[in-house]
């Protein structure tokens, strides 16, 4: 498949590239900065630019059969860069879209205590997530939401989906490279359809 990373010279953008490139896959990477991502190999493409630029979305997504956002939480984001998906996907396509969240936006999801702390200490950052949610589940797209626990940087765990009748709290963790094949997978194998999940480790 050819895909589209958003996001790719990122912690978890990093792996999830690695990954889909032994994999066999292309991989068109969107980075505001080139340097950022020392991957070499002849299927990965780089597409220099900010993912609130919606031509250089648009550049990063044409031709694609699926796009993965795995961006990070520095600054107000997400609902524009949501909105630059949405309109490169309608052009351009492609129509699967599968983002990376954090399980602190599915505030229904949460422990009581991982609720209130959460709110306190990430409070603008899940607003701007979850503006950039209503934005794709509003969509006609083929969408998948993966809300993680807190990421580490420890070696590969398989992810687990936590049950709908599950709480999740703030103990909870799972590693960004497992995330990345959970992503990667979701996005190849066009699981979890309209849906949002919880994933951790």
């Amino acid at each position: 498949m050819n895909l589209t990373v958003l996001g790719a010279a990122g912690a978890t953008g990093i792996p999830l590239v690695e990954q889909a490139l032994a994999a066999g896959h292309e991989v068109t990477a969107l980075v505001r900065s080139g340097q950022k991502l020392a991957i070499t190999n002849p299927n990965l493409h780089v597409v220099e630019g900010d993912a609130t630029n919606r031509a250089a979305v648009s550049q990063a997504m044409n031709g694609g059969d699926a796009v993965i956002s795995v961006l990070g939480a520095r600054g107000p984001v997400m609902a524009e860069a949501t909105r630059a998906i949405v309109d490169a996907a309608k052009q351009k396509g492609p129509e699967r879209v599968v983002m990376l969240s954090s399980f602190a936006v599915a505030r229904e999801r949460l422990t009581p205590v991982a609720k209130v702390v959460t709110g306190i200490a990430m409070g603008s950052q899940i607003k701007d997530k979850a503006a950039g949610e209503e934005v794709l589940r509003a969509s006609s797209l083929d969408w998948t939401i993966v809300y993680a626990t807190k990421l580490t940087n420890g070696p590969k765990t398989e992810p687990r989906v936590v049950p709908e009748s599950e709480k999740v709290g703030m103990s909870q963790k799972i590693s960004r490279a497992g995330v990345a094949s959970f992503l990667l997978q979701a996005a190849t194998e066009d699981l979890y359809s309209r849906r949002g999940v919880v994933i951790t480790g």
